[in-house]
């Protein structure tokens, strides 16, 4: 008996035309607010790529706001090379959906980490396991690429945000 070999087949498009920009913004700023978690790569010592998955919180700006221990070799990584990678996936089999956004981190100030810890919580109610420690610290990551990742139609769309 001979088996066929088959494949599915998802046409990529990329169709900035289909989804205007600002509604394409909107729809990126609901799903980013309606999760909690993202996966997060940066660069280690080495200048290899390195996940964790992190709690996260965003603005109107689409600015992403976390949070991690000086102690962890996270911090130091981001010292040394402070852009991030980050994808949200929506957490079903079908259908695909996802973020995937880039760009530079900065610290915050220890005011600003208060305040922004503070909102933090109202936003994403999440067990925060670092929260409460004496280094801990949060990051403002200023994003300068967003992409969206869309499969709901039965076709895989790409599109990305052109003015964040």
């Amino acid at each position: 008996m001979s088996m066929t070999p088959y494949c599915i087949l998802f046409t990529i498009s990329t169709y900035s035309i289909n989804m205007e920009q600002a509604q394409l913004r909107e729809t990126i700023i609901s799903f980013l607010n309606n999760h909690r978690k993202a996966v997060f790569s940066i660069l280690d010592q080495d200048g290899l790529p390195t996940t964790s998955l992190m709690l996260y919180v965003i603005d109107d700006n689409m600015n992403v706001f976390f949070g991690t221990r000086k102690v962890f070799s996270k911090y130091a990584h981001l010292q040394n090379n402070p852009v991030v990678s980050l994808s949200v996936i929506e957490e079903v089999i079908d259908p695909l959906k996802v973020v995937d956004l880039r760009g530079d981190v900065t610290e915050l100030s220890v005011d600003d980490c208060n305040n922004v810890h503070e909102w933090f919580k109202s936003k994403n109610d999440s067990k925060y396991y670092v929260e409460g420690a004496p280094d801990f610290t949060m990051f403002k990551l200023v994003p300068h690429f967003v992409r969206w990742l869309d499969a709901e139609s039965g076709e895989l769309s790409i599109v990305d945000l052109k003015q964040i």
